[in-house]
């Protein structure tokens, strides 16, 4: 809340020129960065420094500080401290440094909280990120359509398969969110539909059985919390994948629970090695460092030793950041979920805050359960659409208690 005859940024802002001018720059890279999430990894980490100049450089015109603090803050700092710990006692710190760099991704989370300011950046913003994971599917469809069967067999759009799971698994939780509101206007529920159906068949064809059990988890989050009747179409949909999947996707699906799959396997042999370096380094673990060479000094005989991660968030951390960093991490990410949890009970009633917030507490619950057997923490693309999803969150949080604090003077 502004004091008394304090000016509020907005106002601030458009007194001054330069700083309108920067701003506008910084959310002309806001909108490329969201757009190029599910497309270019170098032209989104180029948007990002654009994001990060320009909003550096508004303060100093402004002569104010712009982060806004967040019920997450000292979470944040507990993990980065961890990270810079965990590099300390590293093995190779040099490289454990290097890596541990991904911290810096947590600006993402402030910038969107400290600068979406209305319900309409936060709906444009929304627009932009699955306006462009829907052009991204499309593209993916067509590929299936007219490209090479042999050259498709897991679907990769403009990344690595497991990549474009990711993406489509999140966009695709996303996009429900907004399907399932029964407040959500017609013209938009409409457009999330539309959206969601190219979207689930790239994430189909990525044949990633990782990636179909977390969006499956998200779905079931989002019919628990928002509407239940969803469970049913849900379960009509899941019988239809497994009783008309083609032969080798149908394979995939059933090898879920084969323990004696060859990947199942090798990733047992790796969380069995995972173990072991763990209980040698329990307290500030090996560093943020290519496991590869650790792996396969730990590993049983006839580990294929081609992994140089754990294939699981838990225990990646454990290994690198040992009991203090994974202790820290997982508090953060209680606190995210217990944070998103909270706006959500107080802003489900509005379409669009209530969506972003639920759609974002279903990719975090994506996010998890991929990460149970994938190393989801260490994808920059996952991790990028991760964070924004948390900054969203926030936004709506801040922007829809405004509001609604607002209404009772307008209708006053």
């Amino acid at each position: 809340m502004l004091n008394p005859g304090q000016i509020s940024p907005v106002a601030q802002a458009a007194a001054n020129p330069a700083a309108r001018r920067i701003r506008a720059v910084m959310m002309a890279g806001m909108t490329v960065f969201l757009a190029s999430i599910t497309v270019s990894i170098a032209v989104n980490s180029l948007a990002l420094g654009l994001m990060a100049t320009c909003w550096l450089a508004l303060m100093v015109v402004e002569r104010r500080w712009g982060v806004l603090g967040t019920p997450l803050d000292y979470f944040f700092l507990a993990y980065v401290s961890a990270e810079i710990v965990s590099t300390l006692f590293s093995q190779n710190p040099s490289q454990a440094l290097f890596f541990s760099r991904r911290v810096l991704l947590i600006g993402i989370v402030y910038f969107f909280a400290s600068n979406l300011r209305t319900a309409r950046e936060i709906r444009n913003a929304v627009t932009v990120l699955l306006g462009a994971a829907t052009a991204v599917a499309l593209l993916g469809v067509l590929k299936l359509v007219f490209g090479n069967p042999e050259e498709n067999v897991r679907l990769g759009i403009f990344q690595f398969y497991m990549t474009t799971s990711e993406l489509m698994l999140a966009a695709g939780l996303l996009a429900l969110s907004f399907v399932v509101h029964s407040s959500t206007p017609r013209p938009v529920r409409f457009a999330a539909l539309l959206a969601l159906v190219p979207i689930l068949v790239a994430l189909y064809a990525t044949v990633t059985r990782g990636a179909y059990l977390a969006f499956a988890a998200g779905a079931l989050f989002i019919a628990l919390v928002r509407n239940r009747k969803l469970l049913i179409p849900l379960a009509v949909l899941l019988i239809v994948i497994v009783l008309f999947a083609p032969p080798y996707i149908e394979n995939r699906i059933r090898s879920i629970i084969d323990l004696n799959h060859p990947e199942n396997v090798s990733r047992i042999m790796m969380w069995t090695a995972g173990v072991r370096i763990f209980a040698d380094h329990p307290v500030f673990g090996v560093g943020d460092i290519d496991l590869g060479d650790l792996m396969r000094q730990y590993a049983d005989p006839g580990y294929p030793g081609v992994w140089g991660h754990q294939h699981n968030v838990a225990m990646q951390f454990l290994v690198t950041l040992g009991t203090v960093g994974f202790i820290a991490v997982v508090a953060m990410f209680v606190a995210i979920i217990v944070m998103e949890w909270r706006v959500y009970r107080r802003v489900k009633r509005d379409w669009l805050f209530g969506s972003v917030v639920l759609g974002a507490m279903a990719v975090f619950v994506g996010f998890q359960v991929n990460g149970l057997t994938e190393w989801t923490f260490g994808d920059q693309e996952m991790v990028v659409l991760f964070w924004t999803t948390v900054g969203l969150a926030l936004a709506a949080g801040r922007v829809g208690l405004q509001q609604l604090r607002a209404e009772p003077a307008t209708e006053a």
